[in-house]
Parts: C-alpha cells; structure tokens; sequence
C-alpha cells in the first residue's frame, strides 16, 4: 500500500503567488491545503494536521508572524513545522522575529522552485524524526509506567513479608527495628505509587509527595500516645526520581526519631519539615523539632545508628551538605543542588 503523501498548507492572501507555490508543491508529491487568511490557516491547522504550514507574513486580517506563535503554542499544532516567507518584510530583524516566534525556516521571495521543494523536504524529514521521538517517549513513559507499577506491587509483597514476620517477635527492640524496616521500604513503595498515577514518570511533584509522606507517617503511631504537631512547608517542586527517593527516605529516617525521641517532657512535640528553593541552583530540606535535643540527652540522636549511616549515605547521593543544630531541639538541615528534572508532557 502506496505511502499517503505529506500534508503542506500554504497560506498567502496573494492569489497568484498562492497558486505558484502550490503547484510547486504539488509537482513535487505533496498534498497541499491552501488559506488566505491567518484565522482560516489556524482553523485548518487544526482540523487537517499538516506537517508543514508555508505561511505569509503578510496576511489580511493578522500577521503571519502571529500565527506562527499561536501555531507554536498549541500543543495540538506544536508540531507543525512552519516555513515563514515574505517578499516584502526581509530586513535581518523581520527574519529574527519570524523565528523567535517559532517558525523553523525563513525564505525570502521570489523562491526558486528547487529551493522551495529543497527546503520543505528537509523540514518533512525534521518532523518525521521530531515525530518518531515523541513516539518513542510516549513508549518510554508507558514502559516507566509498568516498570513502577511492578515495583509497587513487588515492595507491597516485601511489606506484607516484613508486616508476618514481624508480628513473630515479642522483644520490643525487634519489632522497633522491623516497624524501621517497613516504615523505609513503605516510603519507597509510596513513591513508585505516585510514579504510576503522575503524569510524568521522570521527576516527582515533592510538594505533594513529602506532605503526604509526613501524614502518613503522623498517623503511624510511632512514639508514645502523646500528640504530635506535625507541620509541612513544602514548595512547589519537581525533582528526579532518584533524587525524590533519597529526600523521602531522609525525611521518613528523621521524621521516624522526631516522632519517637523529639518530645518534650512536659509539652506536645512540634515537627517542622521544610523543602525551600534557594539562590544559585540549591534547595533546602529541613526537618526540625522541639525536642531536648543531642546536648540534653545524647542517647536519642546515635551519632553511628543504621539511620544515621543511611541519612549521611543519601546526602552523598544528593552531592549535599547536612548541618545539625540543637540548640533550642534538634534540626537537620540539608543544602543540595538542584537538577532540572527531565519532564514529559504527554500531550505533546
């Protein structure tokens, strides 16, 4: 079955030079649409998806200019690709302001006819690749997907093993450390849960995460019966997922011992937990109580514990700085570099 020829749509007010290019065009094999207007250019953009618009900047009712921009900004024609041509507006900057708009090439007119089949080849084969590569990210996502459902489910096998195992041990000291265990590898599940459900499966919305992190962990009764005011000041912010993983287990490792050990005698215990963007690339996660602290007690901050171990290990991940403080309660503070994350758009 013969391939369907490429769609071209060529807009230009001008009658004479809109059935010049077409035919062109249509010499060469392709399919064209013709508009004579910026708002009739827009609607067939839409409706006939082309994968080419050779547009006019000078059009009747708005300028060619314009419809690029509108063309380039939405995600259902984004990916047209828009050869820009005038005969009258050629000047260095009417060419600079036709591609900062988004057009992918500009021409001058008159166009040779071999230039004009020349040029609008090559930008055809720039959108098959352009088009193959969102394909192969949507496989990618739906393959990310998968593989973060199959984690979940795997670690919610982990957590029902530890959940009857630990229920085996009657010594208070095994079963803190089996409750650690779950806490940690829940923390780790909760993720590749989110993952599943987001809408990009590269980075993680840390807001959204670390609140509901620190909710369920509020609920887990860890500590004695004494409430605890667990409070969140989480900025709007989309990390790597690897860099996601290694914050959530920081603040499930501290969060854990501010809820067992960060009480005051004779008041609630207060937990804060604060993710803040800085200047110059960095973010900052806090986790701070107001408990006695390591100068009043010692013993309820091991400096050489499995989670202290673990908390140094994933700011190393992070190529962070962790600073303690514990003068009025204990803080952690913990000063990382900030990654753009990768993020997929899946309407694009």
């Amino acid at each position: 079955m013969p391939a369907m020829p490429e769609i071209i749509l060529n807009v230009d007010d001008n009658e004479p030079g809109r059935y010049a290019t077409t035919r062109i065009l249509n010499r060469a094999g392709f399919q064209v649409l013709e508009a004579g207007t910026g708002k009739e250019a827009l609607r067939l953009a839409r409706s006939a998806s082309p994968q080419l618009v050779v547009l006019d900047v000078n059009l009747p009712d708005m300028s060619g200019i314009d419809v690029c921009r509108q063309l380039k900004t939405d995600p259902a024609t984004a990916g047209i690709m828009v050869l820009q041509v005038s005969a009258t507006n050629i000047a260095v900057l009417d060419r600079v302001s036709s591609l900062s708009a988004g057009a992918d090439s500009f021409l001058v007119e008159p166009v040779e006819p071999e230039e004009l089949e020349a040029v609008a080849r090559a930008l055809l084969r720039l959108h098959r690749v352009e088009a193959e590569l969102r394909r192969s990210l949507a496989e990618r996502e739906m393959l990310l997907r998968e593989v973060n459902h199959r984690v979940k489910n795997s670690l919610q096998l982990v957590l029902s093993m530890l959940s009857l195992q630990g229920g085996e041990f009657r010594e208070a000291g095994a079963r803190e450390i089996f409750a650690k265990a779950i806490a940690r590898v829940t923390a780790i599940a909760s993720i590749h849960e989110r993952l599943y459900q987001d809408t990009d499966p590269l980075s993680i919305d840390m807001q959204t995460y670390l609140s509901g992190l620190c909710a369920e962990l509020a609920r887990a009764g860890i500590g004695d019966e004494r409430h605890a005011d667990l409070r969140t000041d989480i900025e709007p912010l989309r990390l790597p997922t690897e860099n996601g993983v290694s914050l959530a287990l920081i603040v499930n490792e501290l969060v854990m011992n501010a809820l067992k050990h960060g009480r005051p005698d004779d008041r609630p215990a207060i937990i804060n937990v604060s993710l803040r963007r800085l200047d110059a690339g960095q973010a900052r996660l806090t986790i701070a109580d107001n408990g006695p602290g390591i100068a009043a007690g010692g013993a309820n901050k091991p400096a050489g514990g499995l989670g202290s171990r673990l908390i140094n290990m994933l700011v190393r991940q992070l190529n962070g700085q962790l600073r303690i403080e514990h003068a009025d309660g204990y803080a952690a503070h913990i000063t990382f570099p900030l990654q753009a994350a990768v993020t997929w758009d899946s309407k694009s």
